[in-house]
């Protein structure tokens, strides 16, 4: 029988687990999903022992910060990737439990990082139905309690119903937990369209009518980058050092398809969806977030008379004095604007973020 022992697991992103594994040196590190042909063994004295494999994966702040508390300061080797912490081995080669008072230093090394440099988004959203009898847009802000991750959700309920609205404030926080939890914006999406799909309380078939469009994006504390999805027309926006809004995404209409085919769309083509949280593409990026001073995600109802009528969603962002004056500007000039099509009386819905590193 093989012996176990508890350890702890600290992943890059500042999660710390704890775990059970085998004891026995040539197992120890396999039943965690950790197996790593040649990995190292650091010695911290006498209580501690760090495990981390050679490889060139992000340098893993939190162990190093662990190692420091450990040994009261000594520096610790570059430490990259998931690192197991474990007590010392015995003769026999197998680890035993890591103390206490260690176990402790690498708690409070986690909960120091994440207090210390951790991303604090300002984030506002204005929202108003325009001259729709429901609003069927729908949003959502979730921050990982562990990882310290942020994920925003915003999405538009496809339709005039309340079986829109439903849906669409259904799984607008199950969207942005999931982002949150994760880290990523496109797994959160087909988690989700599993979860619909699967759910018989919808009064639409899930295979051919449309539900809501969706926009997701995560920020990470220990990630430079800010991650994004979508489907449908829903749009993400960032705010360049400059004052240029540049748009992430790209709407998935049949007015973009038949525009990448050189084909000329008809005046309501950008109002017919390609995809949908229920079914269709769902695509991906990200952006750096040092050169984002602003992120927008917004419905339809307010890119689309904002940019019919050349209203500069940059210049909206770029003078306003916060995220609340910026969410807030940008619906009410959306809803300003009087669209031969009615664009402008839609629904409008935008969550703005503002990032500042402390």
């Amino acid at each position: 029988m093989i012996a176990t022992t508890p350890a702890l697991l600290i992943q890059p992103d500042g999660q710390v687990e704890e775990i059970i594994l085998d004891s026995h040196r040539p197992d120890q590190l396999r039943c965690i999903g950790f197996h790593v042909d040649g990995a190292r063994a650091h010695r911290l004295g006498r209580q501690a022992v760090v495990h981390v494999g050679q490889n060139g994966e992000t340098v893993n702040n939190v162990a190093r910060q662990a190692w420091m508390s450990v040994t009261s300061g000594s520096l610790p080797p570059v430490l990259r990737g998931p690192v197991v912490v474990t007590g010392p081995a015995d003769r026999a080669g197998d680890f035993a439990p890591l103390p206490a008072l260690s176990a402790e230093a690498v708690h409070r090394a986690s909960r120091l990082l994440s207090d210390t440099f951790a991303v604090r988004p300002s984030v506002s959203v204005a929202q108003r139905p325009g001259e729709r009898d429901w609003q069927c847009d729908a949003y959502a802000v979730k921050r990982g309690k562990g990882s310290g991750r942020w994920g925003f959700a915003v999405l538009d309920g496809i339709g005039e119903t309340l079986e829109a609205r439903r849906f669409a404030r259904r799984f607008a926080p199950i969207v942005a937990r999931a982002a949150a939890l994760h880290g990523d914006p496109a797994r959160a999406l087909t988690a989700a369209r599993i979860q619909a799909r699967n759910d018989n309380g919808w009064d639409f078939d899930p295979l051919s009518d449309p539900s809501a469009a969706a926009v997701v994006a995560v920020t990470d504390q220990w990630s430079p980058l800010i991650r994004f999805a979508w489907c449908g027309n829903v749009r993400a926006y960032r705010l360049t050092p400059t004052g240029r809004a540049v748009p992430l995404t790209r709407d998935h209409t049949h007015a973009e398809e038949w525009r990448a085919r050189g084909r000329t769309p008809g005046p309501k083509a950008r109002n017919v969806l390609a995809s949908c949280l229920m079914r269709g593409a769902i695509e991906a990026g990200a952006v750096e977030r040092k050169y984002t001073r602003r992120l927008l995600l917004c419905t339809q109802g307010v890119h689309a008379p904002l940019e019919e009528w050349a209203h500069g969603i940059g210049d909206i962002l770029d003078l306003a004095a916060d995220a609340k004056e910026a969410a807030a500007t940008c619906v009410a000039d959306a809803l300003e604007v009087a669209g031969p099509d009615g664009l402008a009386h839609d629904n409008a819905t935008a969550l703005v973020v503002d990032f500042t590193q402390i």
